[in-house]
């Protein structure tokens, strides 16, 4: 697929063409970028079937965005692109990336320090430089500096909403051979981890050579790092290496074990078979004595050789679960098809890429009984915010979509900004109007704790308020959480029956697995969205379910596991 390749280039037009000073072009680019990025169709497939009016069926693409994409599937570059590209220093790329200077800043610091690469920047900020500059000051340096250290890290992991599809490509590729008996992704993939390093694929199969050819000969294949008879390594185009390994069957279970991890959680199970009298490696359970095979070929009997419920990936990071699997106290994780709605989404009328007619079909498809459409409210400008004239306007369109789409629950809702001072961007008088209320933090990240968690803990006060959502207003690789007296808010929420988002946008993922646990232990509830701004998004409530359950969540915790009744009546006891 080359959806994510084209996505990037156009990101970085857009970056580009806002550098330069061109108003318009970048929003274009970026829509369609995000709609690219997160299409679960091929892109290349799509034109090959239909040409250039196949992409334009695409949300946000118009002809002049269809010829590029044309361009780069025939081609494999952009000539726009190429030449924007020559207009800029070559390390600018990378300063885009940078929390907290946008294109012009980053045009100005050129100009004015000849700053054109990370480094450069690194070495400005440390000296003192940049303070100096119109438009920065002594704060914005420090920011600078601490944005360079997530962007550091972030060109270590890619997130896992980008690397899951890119795993399961791959193992889509060697289940079709028919030397393939068996195909598992492993390593921190299965564990859903927010952040991944690189992509672990395990197979069974009767020609290992077979298998390894394949792997090392897949079209998104960079370069080949290692190639072995039964194990290879090689370099995606998309950035990520990924490694094979070809194991018997005999100790398949061991091996997958082993390399599903955590290191801490495989160290603690090793621990525990020393004191059995056992030896546990990759290639199964042994008498430590004799080093007779005990067991291996599947994980479940290798737990249960060494007294334990068996573990799910997503909780192997030895935060407690081996205590709780010796006592059989693990947690009955929520399910990955145990959602009944999403409530939180947005259209056109904000920022979002389809209609909410468009929404709404796409979540009857996926059998859902009740949604919620929560576009953004007045002060969030940059997102084209409803005011109260056009919030009301778009209840009455979803009046009108209800009365045609009765097979689902339409809620009338809104992702409502907290504002400065702590209270909503709304009245009262327009949240009691809507069927569910969102509360959010867009701005103002860098407040001081007692400010920020005041500002917070004002809002989830207010009657009307329903769900608090991305509750640290983290992202991942980009921005950090804002300062917050978490354990408060976690408090809070729980004496206003506020139920905390776990947003799963795969920059977001917020709350994080250790936070969630946390608000758990606060009994605290949960909700489970995907803050979708296109039908293509709706996807990702798969991360989200899966940071549910790697913070230890089950079904009776999260608000849209509940029937249509059961959630309708809880949001109405807030009316």
């Amino acid at each position: 697929m080359k959806n994510i390749e084209i996505a990037l280039i156009f990101y970085k037009i857009a970056d580009i063409l806002e550098m330069l000073g061109i108003e318009w072009k970048p929003i274009a680019y970026r829509r369609a970028a995000r709609v690219i990025e997160t299409m679960s169709k091929d892109i290349e497939t799509i034109y090959n079937k239909d040409g250039l009016k196949g992409l334009m069926q695409i949300s946000s693409i118009g002809k002049a965005l269809a010829k590029k994409i044309e361009e780069y599937i025939l081609t494999d570059k952009i000539k726009e692109y190429e030449l924007l590209k020559k207009q800029i220093p070559k390390g600018f790329e990378d300063l885009l990336y940078v929390q907290g200077i946008g294109p012009k800043k980053v045009y100005k610091l050129f100009r004015k320090l000849k700053i054109d690469n990370i480094q450069k920047l690194e070495n400005a900020a440390k000296k003192g430089l940049i303070r100096k500059l119109d438009g920065f000051g002594d704060k914005s340096e420090q920011e600078i500096l601490k944005s360079i250290e997530i962007f550091k890290r972030g060109q270590e992991r890619m997130l896992l909403g980008k690397a899951l599809p890119i795993a399961r490509e791959i193992e889509s590729s060697l289940e079709k051979l028919k030397e393939v008996k068996k195909v598992v992704i492993a390593g921190s993939v299965r564990r859903m981890k927010e952040t991944i390093k690189d992509i672990d694929i395990l197979v069974i199969s009767s020609n290992p050579k077979k298998v390894v050819n394949t792997f090392t000969t897949m079209p998104n294949v960079e370069r080949v790092l290692a190639k072995g008879e039964t194990k290879s390594s090689i370099v995606l185009k998309q950035g990520i290496n990924s490694d094979l390994r070809v194991l018997e069957e005999k100790s398949f279970g061991a091996g997958l074990n082993y390399f599903t991890g955590s290191k801490d959680h495989n160290v603690e199970l090793r621990r525990i078979a020393i004191t059995k009298g056992l030896k546990l490696s990759e290639y199964g359970l042994f008498n430590a004595k004799n080093g007779r095979y005990v067991c291996g070929r599947t994980e479940q009997d290798v737990y249960k050789k060494l007294g334990l419920s068996y573990v799910a990936p997503e909780l192997r990071e030895n935060f407690g679960e081996i205590p709780a699997a010796k006592k059989s106290k693990l947690p009955k994780l929520i399910d990955y098809d145990s959602l009944k709605g999403d409530l939180h989404m947005h259209t056109k009328w904000s920022d979002g890429a389809n209609t909410t007619e468009e929404m709404i079909k796409a979540c009857i498809n996926l059998d859902y009984k009740y949604i919620a459409i929560t576009d953004h409210s007045k002060s969030e400008y940059i997102a084209n915010g409803l005011d109260e004239k056009r919030l009301l306007k778009h209840c009455q369109e979803i009046d009108k979509l209800q009365k045609k789409y009765p097979q689902i629950r339409v809620l009338k809702g809104a992702e409502v900004d907290i504002l400065s001072d702590g209270k909503l961007d709304y009245s009262d008088k327009i949240l009691k109007k809507l069927d569910l209320v969102i509360a959010s933090i867009h701005s103002r990240f860098k407040s001081q704790k007692e400010e920020m968690t005041k500002r917070i803990i004002k809002a989830l006060e207010n009657k009307y308020v329903n769900i608090f959502s991305h509750p640290t207003g983290r992202l991942i690789n980009e921005r950090e959480p804002y300062e917050v007296d978490i354990e408060k808010l976690f408090e809070t929420a729980r004496e206003n029956n506020v139920f905390l988002e776990i947003n799963s946008f795969p920059s977001r993922l917020d709350l994080k697995d250790i936070n969630i646990k946390l608000a758990l232990e606060h009994e605290v509830k949960f909700a489970i969205n995907s803050d979708s701004h296109s039908t293509e998004h709706l996807k990702y409530i798969e991360l989200g379910i899966a940071q549910a359950r790697r913070g230890w969540l089950e079904s009776k915790d999260i608000l849209n596991t509940l029937s249509k009744q059961k959630v309708e009546k809880i949001l109405q006891s807030k009316r």
